[in-house]
């Protein structure tokens, strides 16, 4: 398999997850990953390879979906979590805060709760 097989690979399963486990839909999941929804389109359907920069959201894209099955009892629970006001978001959802592209933020807190800390 070569370099670019093995990263489409990694982006389709990538963005596939965050569409089942995350109900993300392909324009979030773009804006999530700071690039246009039509390239999310691409690198599903195998028409082009993410550069590195988009290799390392989606890595964090990867990490949020690993927090957020490990921070709460079940995956349900933690998709709720995302779609209420968090105050180390300054009263924001963690969705809104990924829709706005800033996963970075959402990892932080989430990363905190797991550590045992109150968010």
């Amino acid at each position: 398999m070569t370099r670019a097989e093995l990263e489409l690979e990694f982006a389709g399963a990538t963005i596939e997850r965050a569409k089942s486990e995350l109900e993300l839909s392909g324009p979030e999941i773009g804006h999530a990953l700071g690039v246009d929804p039509k390239t999310v389109y691409r690198w599903l359907h195998g028409e082009s390879v993410p550069a590195p920069e988009q290799r390392r959201r989606m890595e964090q894209l990867n990490h949020l979906q690993w927090l957020l099955a490990n921070a709460f009892r079940t995956l349900d629970v933690g998709k709720r979590w995302l779609h209420q006001p968090v105050p180390g978001l300054r009263g924001r959802t963690p969705f809104a805060t990924l829709a706005e592209g800033d996963l970075d933020s959402v990892i932080r807190v989430l990363a905190t709760h797991v550590a045992g800390a109150h968010v």
